[in-house]
């Protein structure tokens, strides 16, 4: 469960800005709230903000760190940090990225300092039953030697003569905490596991993976997804799959010889429950191989039913509307919080193709799919306003993002702000009584037209050209 997170010196920010789930005063929708070590914490979280604020960058942010954590660098890669341009000497600055977070009852804080060429800093404690132990700090020299001070288990017996061995083999552009998961270091593998496992990161254009598969195997999940879709008002009826045996020569009628055996190959080689995936040039169609009981490789289908006069016609993905795609891919997110105990997941742009009437259905499905035990959250940017309403979410899970006239990015929260508990959010926001908002200049004001009449009110105007 993420607990804060903090960035500084990347993309639009600046200055460290800190990001919690830390759960505010007030007894509003108690369901939302979890009880842990590291104090009450939220469920779920709303980003608000103009174009351009760096509600995404945030979102980067956690997936950069994210990613070097899980996936590490290669010897000669460079450190994928893109340092705040719009100050002198950002360059030479490290960024950072620091988390704290609730893994299996016990609070975590990881956190690094990163160039370009090197990791400057790196520390990871944990708080269990007792206190707030050091699991290992790290830094590296000028000349980029890595030195490791061992904490916890670590400085014990054989563990300090192994963390010796690690720092020797920890590269200037490698994280010790991926080093060390290399090398199946116990004490720290509960923290890599939440990075891999539990948090999700989910960008504006979101791809579920092995969808059919999914689908054609966890009835349930099929049925949470048919829901959504006739729930959501799309015109599907239904959700089928199919599963026919795998004829590479069929399936694949133009594909070089050679490429097709190396195929073969591939597939007679699958472990259970394993998925291949195909792309076909120059269609881009994908075809899905897994495996069946008997361990023979079959070809997944997925089809959406749709009424009409021609009742019972169906249709493939591509054939859906733009909005009802990404919906079909956004469905695993509210299964994986129904059905996981530990699940972070952060959406970039929620209601991208969607109306609000369905992002808000989205939205209370979701918070509504974390059980009373789990530790489950979801945080998502947005800039659908029909969500800043008390009725659904706390004044502490409304959060916001502006620049500053450096064009630096800051976050705060609603919390932060005196209001009546019956207090109109969406237009308060809108009249500008919270910031972050854009300032639109009167279209008048750009010369492009110059009969067009204005229409002016809430500090915005809009042109309209003669009939």
């Amino acid at each position: 469960m993420l607990i804060q997170f903090s960035v500084e010196n990347f993309l639009s920010f600046d200055e460290e800005q800190v990001f919690s789930m830390v759960a505010g005063s007030g007894d509003q929708h108690p369901k939302h709230v979890v009880d842990g070590k590291g104090g009450p914490a939220l469920r779920a979280a709303a980003i608000y903000g103009p174009n351009a604020s760096g509600k995404s960058n945030l979102v980067e942010a956690i997936r950069c760190a994210r990613k070097l954590i899980v996936n590490g660098t290669r010897r000669s890669q460079k450190i994928p940090v893109r340092p705040f341009k719009l100050r002198a000497g950002s360059r030479e600055r490290p960024s950072k990225f620091e988390f704290t977070f609730l893994s299996n009852n016990v609070l975590y804080n990881y956190g690094f300092r990163a160039t370009a060429s090197q990791i400057e800093q790196e520390w990871l404690y944990a708080t269990s039953a007792k206190s707030e132990v050091k699991v290992f700090q790290r830094i590296n020299s000028s000349e980029g030697k890595v030195t490791v001070d061992p904490g916890g288990t670590l400085s014990r017996g054989d563990g300090k003569q192994f963390v010796a061995f690690l720092e020797r083999g920890t590269r200037p552009n490698q994280l010790f905490l991926t080093e060390a998961a290399d090398k199946n270091v116990d004490s720290i593998m509960p923290v890599v596991d939440w990075f891999k496992n539990a948090l999700t990161v989910i960008s504006a254009e979101p791809k579920a993976g092995h969808l059919e598969v999914a689908t054609y195997a966890d009835s349930e999940f099929r049925d949470l997804l048919t829901s959504f879709l006739v729930g959501a008002d799309t015109g599907v009826k239904g959700v089928e799959t199919s599963a026919t045996p795998v004829d590479l020569t069929s399936l694949f009628p133009d594909m070089a010889e050679g490429k097709r055996e190396e195929l073969e190959t591939l597939v007679a080689n699958m472990s259970k429950d394993e998925v291949v995936s195909i792309t076909e040039t120059p269609n881009d169609n994908v075809s899905y191989i897994t495996s069946d009981a008997r361990g023979r490789p079959i070809q997944i289908e997925m089809r959406f039913q749709h009424g009409g006069e021609n009742d019972g016609s169906t249709f493939d993905i591509k054939e859906e509307s733009d909005g009802t795609q990404r919906l079909i891919h956004i469905v695993p997110m509210v299964y994986m919080l129904k059905q996981e105990s530990q699940a972070t997941i952060i959406i970039d742009e929620l209601d991208r193709r969607f109306h609000p009437h369905l992002t808000r259905m989205i939205v209370q499905t979701a918070i509504g799919a974390c059980s009373t035990g789990s530790s489950n959250q979801l945080i998502f940017t947005t800039h659908d306003t029909n969500l800043l309403d008390l009725d659904l979410l706390r004044r502490d899970e409304i959060w916001f993002v502006e620049k500053n006239k450096a064009g630096a990015s800051h976050v705060y929260s609603l919390a932060e702000f005196k209001i009546r508990p019956d207090l109109k959010v969406e237009k308060g926001y809108l009249n500008g009584r919270f910031g972050a908002i854009p300032f639109i200049t009167p279209i008048d004001a750009l010369g492009w037209n110059d009969d067009a009449e204005t229409v002016t009110g809430s500090g915005s105007a809009i042109g309209q050209a003669p009939a």
